[in-house]
């Protein structure tokens, strides 16, 4: 293995060490935590309003505003993490998704798609961009939860303009 092959990896790992502390914090309310490895000038696009949050202190705010929201009790599950790094930037995707026992519970309904762009700072990853999303479907502007992260559906588009697609 060449020497820039074993340092991905090893940033690799690193990127999802973050990660993995970042659902721990989030499954344990800590703000502290989950903005420990930010760029205090980050940018949030997030699921949520506003659609964009600039600056770690603003992003704390949002998530003490929101904490109060979830279940009592629940795990943050990522998957799919895909991970590519060259030099001192990075990003990151995959699906995130809050599991609770509270079956109705609005922030259990959906997986989010999450996309975070990290540099590296100081000999340290930090995130400067993160992008949380949920498609929404066109035909109503509906969101298109995504209920099974195996089965890429979709909204049936020959329904747009009629039977037999655009007219």
């Amino acid at each position: 293995m060449n020497t820039e092959t074993a340092n991905a990896k090893s940033d690799e790992e690193q990127i999802r060490e973050l990660i993995s502390k970042w659902a721990a914090a989030l499954e344990a309310r800590d703000v502290d935590g989950l903005t420990a490895s930010y760029d205090p000038n980050v940018v949030l696009f997030d699921a949520i309003p506003p659609y964009k949050t600039v600056g770690v202190e603003s992003i704390r705010e949002v998530w003490t505003q929101c904490l109060p929201h979830f279940p009592k009790q629940f795990t943050s599950e990522h998957r799919d993490i895909t991970i590519h790094v060259s030099g001192d930037t990075a990003f990151a995707f995959c699906l995130h998704n809050i599991a609770t026992d509270e079956a109705d519970h609005p922030a259990s309904q959906t997986w989010l798609r999450v996309t975070v762009g990290y540099r590296r700072i100081d000999c340290a990853w930090k995130v400067v961009h993160e992008h949380v999303s949920i498609p929404f479907n066109p035909l109503n502007n509906q969101v298109w939860h995504i209920k099974d992260p195996d089965t890429l559906d979709m909204p049936d588009y020959s329904q747009a303009c009629g039977e037999g697609g655009a007219e």
